[in-house]
């Protein structure tokens, strides 16, 4: 017969550590994964809200009085939109506005973002 010997315990107990040092170590990226879940989901929800603004303004048959700014208040997220043409900016050609829209938000870190999207208006 040949000499077989098994795992004694303390062999056991040092895998068993070697092995929780490993799976510990994987801990920071299951954190890391979070909060980027979460910061990919508040940008894709301003990027929906400054499309949808964007749009409004598009679908008007006139803009308002320009420079024009309006402020709003949506689920934890505020919204200025900021709209000027060549009367306050002579950088911006005849019959064309620019509009600027910012979207700021806590996230749930507690951490203050924001994020500007800018647009071209036709005005005629």
């Amino acid at each position: 017969m040949q000499n077989q010997r098994g795992l004694t315990l303390l062999e056991v107990m040092i895998s068993l550590i070697i092995l929780s040092f490993g799976i510990l170590g994987l801990a920071p990226l299951m954190v890391l994964s979070t909060e980027s879940n979460n910061i990919s989901r508040d940008i894709i929800t301003v990027s929906e809200m400054a499309k949808e603004k964007l749009e409004y303004y598009e679908s008007l048959d006139s803009l308002p009085t320009l420079p024009y700014r309006a402020y709003d208040s949506v689920s934890g997220y505020e919204r200025l939109v900021y709209i000027e043409d060549n009367t306050t900016d002579t950088l911006i050609p005849a019959g064309i506005c620019h509009i600027d829209c910012q979207l700021s938000w806590t996230d749930k870190s507690g951490v203050y973002r924001s994020s500007l999207f800018k647009g071209i208006l036709d005005k005629d």
